[in-house]
């Protein structure tokens, strides 16, 4: 099938690193529960209109942290940038929000768990650290309540 016949009105440019930091302390030897604590969180940075499309930067961060009874055994900070752009005949500027909101977050995630995985696997940290899957419709409802409340 012809992919110009089948494309979305809504496309992934590219993406940037804007900031990563990876901190690991030495292990005790001694077996004990690890705990990690994950946090994500997402910004639009802008969204601008020209040449009939849509065009928005959407910031995805990801901080993790890793501790075994008081030692912290590692910290993570990765923050990545996405640019998307939307075809402005097809789909209106509230549409494109709630895509770059959804697909783009989405897209970023899975972008920043492969990252980190492979990150994490260079690091020497084992097993590397996987990212769940998250739900973009909760993270989007919980981002939309927490604005709600300020």
């Amino acid at each position: 099938m012809d992919i110009k016949k089948i494309s979305a009105d809504f496309q992934f440019i590219g993406s940037r690193i804007a900031r990563f930091s990876i901190e690991t302390n030495s292990l005790n030897m001694k077996k004990s529960k690890v705990t990690v604590n994950l946090d994500v969180d997402y910004n639009i940075i802008e969204i601008s209109e020209k040449n009939e499309k849509y065009v928005g930067i959407i910031n995805y961060i990801v901080d993790i942290k890793a501790a075994s009874q008081k030692s912290t055994l590692f910290k993570i900070c990765l923050n990545i940038e996405g640019v998307f752009a939307g075809n402005s005949n097809k789909i209106n500027k509230e549409q494109f929000r709630n895509m770059l909101e959804l697909n783009g977050v989405a897209t970023l995630s899975h972008l920043s768990r492969s990252y980190i995985l492979a990150t994490t696997s260079m690091s020497g940290i084992n097993p590397p650290v996987k990212l769940p899957m998250i739900n973009i419709h909760k993270l989007k409802e919980a981002k939309n309540k927490e604005k709600a409340e300020v």
